[in-house]
C-alpha cells in the first residue's frame, strides 16, 4: 500500500558494515534499509578503514570502485628506454612504455 513518506530509489548516501557476512568476507554497503544501530560512514573507504581495519583478507578494500593494489603502478613512462620489437625494424625506435619487457636492454635516453 502507498505510504505517507515515499522511499527513495537507489542506495543510501552513507555506507555501513555488512555484519550479516563473516568478517573476513564482508565489506561496506549502502543498501536500503539501514539496519538499526549500525555505524555509518560518509564513504565506502571510510567505512572499510573504520569497520574492517584489521581485515587481513582485504575483501572490503577490494570492493572499492578503484581498489588499492599491493604494488601500485606509477604514472607515466619508465625512467629508461628500450627497443620497440613489436614495430617493424624500419619504423621502430625506443620507447619507455610500462611494463618493461623481461630481458630487454635499456638505455637512459
Amino acid at each position: 500500500p502507498p505510504t505517507m513518506s515515499p522511499t527513495a530509489a537507489g542506495g543510501l548516501d552513507v555506507y555501513y558494515p555488512d555484519y550479516a557476512t563473516t568478517f573476513g568476507e564482508a565489506g561496506c554497503i549502502n543498501t536500503r534499509p539501514l539496519p538499526s544501530g549500525r555505524p555509518t560512514y560518509s564513504s565506502q573507504i571510510a567505512c572499510c578503514r573504520g569497520a574492517y581495519a584489521g581485515q587481513t583478507s582485504g575483501t572490503c578494500l577490494s570492493q572499492l570502485p578503484s581498489p588499492p593494489t599491493m604494488s601500485p603502478t606509477a604514472a607515466g613512462g619508465l625512467d629508461v628506454y628500450y627497443p620497440d620489437y613489436a614495430t617493424t625494424w624500419s619504423e621502430a625506435g625506443c620507447i619507455n612504455d610500462r611494463p618493461l619487457p623481461s630481458g630487454r636492454p635499456t638505455y637512459s635516453s
